[in-house]
């Protein structure tokens, strides 16, 4: 055997080769094992987080499904209570017959005691109230039969469990039904102290906040603000404790929902055409450059919203040019019982215009068009 064959019968690693393997698998471990420590700590941060804001969010979703839904049926109040921690409303919202046109879910295996309107003789403290016993009567449709509009509580009382005065737990009730819990881990900040607030529509159709101060607000208060509250706003904050890095971190979720059958009873026939709007103005309004930005089109209420037939449903705002005949719609407005009302109508034209609105009722029917005099649009 040559010198050559036998070097190549010898082959593989030799001691310092190993430890030079060695020494670079070790180097490779040392730069990569801190930064996949760094992306798990992220990854699990931000499904710390995630959940944090999903939590918001499944909260804010469901109650805004059912709060935008809220109507009963004539004499049925539409908000029982209205409270910083508490909200309480009439909505149809399951029904166990087919037969029910007003119900939003069809569900025949439902609990009787949860889709109908609920029974004096089951009523219970609201929520948060201390000691506000709701209902006192029974609630019946047009037809004297038992309302379909049951009661829905949303409310939040302090974790206990949490350790902390600042952490809630959000729950749902329906009519004196066993609650069941939304979400937990609400954080709200004692200067904040409050999940829902509300907004109302005042004497001259303006939406403007109900202060704290005023709340709560029930539906048999002497003022009747709870039949003039137009939107609920919800502040839902969920708390996320970074273990890490040893501090809170908050995601808050704000949101507005819009009680759509606000000064809206629900109308089983109509009548003749309802009577037409009063005074009805069209205003060019200017910047401080003296541009024209908007025409605000205003009028008082028909007489029909709230008195005669009490038919009227929504109004339609309209324009045509002046040496025009034919009217084209630009918007409407739902009717809430506000003495007044106006609509900004940003997308105006040049030249001569002549804004006008109709009364509709639930037919629909048109009342005649209350016109405003014309405009001369730059």
């Amino acid at each position: 055997m040559t010198r050559q064959q036998c070097r190549t019968a010898r082959a593989g690693l030799t001691l310092v080769e190993m430890m030079i393997a060695v020494l670079l698998t070790t180097i490779i471990f040392a730069i990569t094992i801190p930064f996949f420590r760094m992306q798990s700590r992220a990854v699990e941060a931000g499904a710390g987080r995630l959940d944090a804001v999903q939590n918001a969010r499944y909260a804010q979703s469901i109650i805004d499904r059912e709060v935008r839904m809220t109507g009963g049926v004539t004499g049925q109040p539409l908000l029982v209570q209205a409270a910083p921690f508490a909200l309480t409303f009439n909505v149809d919202l399951v029904s166990r017959l087919s037969s029910d046109p007003s119900a939003t879910y069809y569900n025949p295996a439902a609990d009787s005691l949860g889709t109908e309107s609920w029974a004096p003789s089951r009523k219970l403290i609201l929520p948060t109230s201390g000691s506000k016993y709701y209902p006192l009567q029974y609630y019946n449709d047009a037809s004297g039969i038992q309302s379909t509009a049951e009661s829905i509580s949303y409310f939040a009382y302090v974790d206990a469990s949490s350790g902390r005065n600042d952490i809630y737990t959000l729950f749902r009730r329906v009519n004196d039904r066993d609650s069941t819990v939304v979400a937990r881990n609400l954080w709200v900040p004692t200067d904040t102290n409050y999940i829902f607030r509300y907004w109302k529509t005042d004497a001259s159709g303006n939406i403007t906040q109900i202060p704290q101060a005023s709340l709560p607000i029930y539906y048999d208060n002497a003022t009747k603000q709870a039949d003039s509250i137009r939107i609920v706003t919800m502040r839902l904050a969920t708390l996320y404790r970074d273990a890490r890095q040893q501090k809170d971190v908050v995601r808050t979720m704000y949101s507005n929902t819009r009680l759509l059958n606000a000064g809206m009873l629900q109308q089983r026939t109509c009548g003749t055409e309802p009577l037409g709007p009063n005074s009805v103005t069209a205003t060019q309004v200017y910047d401080v450059d003296s541009v024209l930005i908007k025409i605000t089109v205003g009028w008082n209420k028909s007489l029909e919203e709230a008195g005669g037939e009490k038919d009227v449903a929504a109004y339609l705002i309209m324009r045509r040019p002046s040496a025009g005949t034919d009217w084209e719609v630009i918007g409407n407005l739902v009717a809430n019982n506000s003495a007044s009302y106006t609509y900004d109508d940003v997308a105006f034209r040049s030249g001569g215009w002549v804004y006008g609105v109709v009364a509709q009722d639930c037919s629909p029917a048109n009342s005649p068009v209350g016109a405003a005099a014309a405009v001369t649009n730059p």
